[in-house]
């Protein structure tokens, strides 16, 4: 095989239409462009394991379900490739990363939740990307009497993205006197939550609130869609926003900064590798248990994973995320110019830097194995 002088064997959910889908698709593209020998599937393993070169193995399913004396007979060096959103991963995670070689995670976040969980074994920070040439900015006027400002929202319909508090705060902060609109893009998680069912539980949820003014258009979107069609929605927009309580990173805010929006997000976690407050506005937080908030969520809330002892996440204040809003709202020339900013940003943030930091992790846990020379 040629290439380099060892060869990737890559076990992830890569076909998937996920962010972790998407992540292993990413990667695995960026290091074949830098030349490394990568194989995915059983064919590709079986062609891999009769060469004689030293074999790596980038574990991207959940680390528990790793059986890593099975992995080692075949491979020369295990990596765990993961992401996570709290400050502590599950417990049942710990054993399986500290069995393998090394770790990569694609933020800081995720690397000191890692350190905080008892993980010894060498940590990576290998970064997602966005293609942010994918993305046009649109050249949309500015909001009118007959233009309305676009707030945009993209997140799957869970309890870890926070509609409760993005709907609450734009149903309280602005009503039908102003010249704004929210459009919601989501998904559930099972055949029952399709778009009527997600509708309903936004409906009981508004009417639990005891509003007493004719709130803002909402508009909820809550079919698939192909990537051009997503790609128009963030061309339409004026503002990006998403209190999220918890990300490893955050893919839409990459793309939403791709689309020159600014971003109104919660001031904590992955996404704060590359948000600021020249790109974004930024709201204010306190970390929380997760199982604090579930009782009161819409939302599916995946208590298996986000209900351990000693994890927290952030829980957004809704008073600084109706301030935040109000101020883009009212300020449609600043918005602009941290779009801008955030546009130019994003132009930095490829998945050709996550392939090469992911490439040098594999090569440095090689090194550090005597199975390669430098």
């Amino acid at each position: 095989m040629k290439g380099t002088p060892y060869i990737v064997v890559w076990k992830g959910p890569w076909r998937r239409a996920t962010g972790l889908g998407i992540a292993g698709r990413e990667y695995v593209k960026a290091l074949k462009d830098l030349g490394v020998s990568v194989v995915i599937g059983e064919r590709g393993r079986q062609k891999a394991l009769a060469s004689p070169l030293p074999k790596v193995l980038v574990y991207h399913y959940a680390p528990h379900t790793l059986r890593v004396r099975k992995e080692r007979r075949h491979v020369n060096a295990l990596i765990v490739n993961t992401v996570w959103e709290t400050t502590r991963i599950p417990r049942r995670w710990v054993r399986p990363i500290n069995q393998a070689d090394a770790v990569c995670v694609p933020s800081r976040h995720n690397r000191l939740a890692l350190h905080r969980s008892g993980i010894n074994v060498p940590i990576y920070i290998a970064p997602h990307g966005v293609h942010a040439r994918r993305f046009t900015p649109g050249r949309k006027p500015m909001p009118s009497k007959k233009r309305r400002f676009t707030f945009l929202s993209v997140f799957g319909f869970q309890h870890r993205k926070n509609p409760e508090t993005l709907l609450r705060a734009y149903w309280e902060e602005f009503s039908a006197k102003d010249n704004v609109q929210l459009i919601i893009k989501t998904n559930g998680y099972a055949r029952h939550e399709n778009e009527r069912w997600i509708r309903r539980r936004i409906a009981a949820y508004k009417a639990s609130l005891k509003l007493r003014k004719t709130t803002a258009p909402l508009k909820i979107i809550a079919r698939t869609m192909d990537a051009e069609s997503i790609r128009q929605l963030y061309r339409k927009a004026h503002a990006f926003v998403l209190p999220t309580r918890g990300e490893g990173v955050g893919l839409p805010f990459l793309e939403a900064m791709a689309s020159g929006l600014p971003v109104i997000a919660t001031g904590w976690g992955g996404h704060m590798d590359f948000l600021n407050r020249r790109n974004a506005f930024l709201v204010k937080c306190r970390l929380r248990p997760p199982a604090a908030g579930m009782k009161r969520a819409i939302s599916r809330t995946f208590r298996h994973l986000f209900a351990e002892k000693g994890q927290r996440w952030a829980e957004p204040n809704l008073k600084s995320l109706k301030a935040q809003m109000r101020a883009a709202y009212a300020n449609p020339r600043l918005c602009r110019l941290k779009g801008a900013r955030a546009r130019r940003d994003a132009l930095k943030l490829t998945w050709e830097r996550g392939g090469d930091a992911l490439k040098k992790a594999i090569e440095q846990t090689l090194l550090r194995k005597g199975l390669l020379t430098r």
